[in-house]
C-alpha cells in the first residue's frame, strides 16, 4: 500500500466486557502456541497435508495504527472466527523518533501480547524531498551511517519485551511510490537492508526476524535482483490486492453482464497467481531459499479510477484457498482491513463494508477453515 503518514491521534480504547476480553485473550494465547510449535519446523515444499496441515497458515488483519489497530483486532477475531497472534503496523517516516519506536506506537502492541510485524522506513523523509535527497539517505544507510539508529530501535523493542518482533524494512521497494525505491540503486537497497539486520542482531538476547517484501507483480524491475541473501532474511513476503491495469480487466464497463464480470475477474486472478512475479513465483522462490512465504497485505479494492475489482467473492475464495494450500508454504496472511485516505476502499469486517457478498463468502469459508 502507498505509504500514509501515521497520525498521533489514535482512538481511545473501546470498552469490552470482561467475559469477551478473557475469551479473546485465551484464543490469542492458544493461537500463538500452536503457531510457534509449527513454525519451529523447517518448511520444505512437497510435505504432505499430514506433515504440514492446511491449518498451519495463520490469518490476521491490519485495522489501523497503534491503539486503533490493537482494539480492532479484538473485533476482527470475532468476525473471522480465528485467533490473530500477529499485528501489522507501519513506522511513520517524518523523523528518527517516529522510526525508532515511539511510545504511542509500541505501547498498545506491547499490551496486546501480539507479535508485531513492524514495517520499517529506511530513513526519515518528507513528501517534498527531492529524489536526490532520498538517494543520498539510502546510500548513507547502505554505508552504516544509521547503524546506531537501528540499535536504538532494537533496544526500544527489547525494553518493552518485544524481542520477537518481525521487522519489515523498506517494503514494496520494487515500486516507485516509496523513497527507498530500489530501481537504479539496488545495491544500496540491499546493503541498507543488511545493515539494519546486522545492527539489530548485535543486541544481546534479541530474537528479531526480518521480512523481505516486494510489492508483487510487474513493477520497475525484477524484485529478486534486490534479494539481500538468505542470511539476512527469515520470511519472503508479497502483497496482493484485487487491482489491475491490464486491458480487458478493470474497470468493468457499466452494464456488463455477470459472465463478463466473472471473466475479467478470472483473468486478473490468473495473472496474480501465475503471472510474472505472481504468487506461485514467490512461493517457489521462498521454498528454494528455505523460507516461508507470508502475505503481509492482501485485500479487495474499490478505487476511484475503477481499477479495483470491487465486491469480488471469487478473489476472496481464491486467496483463502491459496493461503490454506500447504504446497504454497504460507506462514501467515493479513487482510488489509482499513480504507486509505486517498479513496481506496478495503474494509471487509465492518457491517458497513462496501463488499457485502465478499464479506459473507469470507465468513463462510473461515467456518470451514476451523
Amino acid at each position: 500500500m502507498k505509504y500514509e503518514r501515521v497520525t498521533r491521534r489514535v482512538t481511545g480504547l473501546k470498552r469490552y466486557s470482561v467475559r469477551i476480553v478473557a475469551a479473546t485473550l485465551a484464543v490469542v494465547v492458544a493461537g500463538v502456541a500452536v503457531f510457534n510449535a509449527v513454525t519451529a519446523l523447517p518448511y520444505k515444499r512437497g510435505l504432505t497435508a499430514v506433515a504440514l496441515p492446511s491449518s498451519d497458515a495463520v490469518f490476521g488483519a491490519y485495522l489501523g495504527p497503534a491503539a486503533k489497530g490493537a482494539n480492532g483486532l479484538l473485533a476482527w477475531q470475532q468476525f473471522s472466527l480465528t485467533a490473530a497472534p500477529y499485528a501489522l503496523d507501519f513506522s511513520a517516516g517524518d523523523s528518527w523518533e517516529s522510526i525508532t519506536g515511539p511510545e504511542w506506537m509500541l505501547k498498545p502492541w506491547q499490551r496486546s501480547g501480539r507479535r508485531l510485524i513492524y514495517s520499517l522506513a529506511m530513513f526519515p523523509h518528507q513528501p517534498a524531498d527531492a529524489p536526490a535527497v532520498s538517494e543520498l539517505r539510502l546510500s548513507q544507510c547502505a554505508t552504516g551511517a544509521f547503524d546506531l539508529r537501528w540499535v536504538e530501535l532494537g533496544r526500544n523493542l527489547m525494553g518493552r519485551g518485544m524481542a520477537r518482533t518481525i521487522l519489515r524494512p523498506g517494503w514494496e521497494f520494487d515500486g516507485s511510490w516509496y523513497p527507498w525505491a530500489a530501481h537504479g540503486r539496488k545495491q544500496n537497497y540491499v546493503n541498507c537492508f543488511r545493515r539494519i539486520v546486522t545492527a539489530m542482531r548485535s543486541i544481546p538476547g534479541q530474537k528479531f526476524q526480518f521480512l523481505w517484501n516486494p510489492a508483487g507483480g510487474v513493477n520497475q524491475f525484477a524484485a529478486e535482483e534486490a534479494y539481500p541473501g538468505d542470511g539476512y532474511v527469515n520470511f519472503v513476503g508479497v502483497d496482493v490486492y484485487d487491482v489491475s491495469w491490464a486491458s480487458n480487466t478493470y474497470p468493468v464497463p457499466a452494464g456488463a453482464s455477470e459472465a463478463d464480470r466473472q471473466a475479467r475477474s478470472a483473468a486478473v486472478w490468473s495473472n496474480k497467481l501465475n503471472g510474472k512475479s505472481g504468487l506461485r513465483f514467490w512461493s517457489d522462490f521462498a521454498a528454494a531459499h528455505g523460507k516461508r512465504l507470508v502475505i503481509p497485505e492482501w485485500g479487495l479494492s474499490k478505487r476511484l479510477d475503477g481499477r479495483g475489482g470491487g465486491d469480488n467473492p471469487e478473489f476472496v475464495a481464491n486467496m483463502i484457498q491459496f493461503i490454506q494450500d500447504p504446497r504454497n508454504g504460507v506462514a501467515f496472511a493479513l487482510y488489509f482491513d482499513a480504507d486509505s485516505a486517498h479513496g481506496d476502499l478495503h474494509r471487509l469486517s465492518s457491517t458497513t463494508s462496501p463488499f457485502p457478498k465478499s464479506r459473507d463468502r469470507f465468513r463462510r469459508m473461515m467456518e470451514r477453515v476451523l
